[in-house]
């Protein structure tokens, strides 16, 4: 009975070391891991997650039409991307680059009339992104 017990926690053991080893090799720390997707009047918002921290990533949508994409997106698969920080890159007037005081002083983003996009404290969400790397939900960075 003992030697049952022995070889089941054995095979148990190295089943789980296995698996471990196979999504480290697929997951990079250099590379964005696509948890979420979706749609909001013209945006895509994107939930993406790398080294334990959550980014909401909004990009606009693309004509679907067009047959370019060789690649998009997929929930579940990771893509290096580059992304840009909407409260870093604030607007400037005359020069001046127009920050609020705190990074929760603003909370929403209007992207058009229609969209209004917020950050998510709660889940640790405290900017949203934006990518050249994507066009719609097409990925371009090979």
């Amino acid at each position: 009975m003992k030697a049952i017990v022995f070889i089941y926690s054995l095979f148990m053991l190295l089943s789980c070391s296995g698996s471990k080893g196979l999504n480290q090799d697929r997951n990079d720390d250099s590379k964005y891991l696509i948890k979420k997707i979706r749609a909001m009047n013209s945006w895509h918002i994107i939930y993406a997650e790398k080294q334990g921290s959550l980014y909401k990533i909004v990009v606009g949508k693309a004509d679907e039409v067009r047959g370019d994409c060789d690649e998009k997106i997929a929930v579940g698969e990771y893509y290096d991307l580059e992304l840009k920080s909407r409260r870093d890159n604030a607007p400037v007037i005359n020069g001046v680059k127009l920050k609020p005081m705190n990074y929760l002083d603003v909370e929403c983003y209007a992207y058009d009339e229609e969209t209004e996009i917020c950050i998510e404290p709660k889940k640790g969400i405290l900017d949203l992104y934006y990518t050249d790397d994507l066009i719609g939900l097409c990925y371009l960075r090979k």
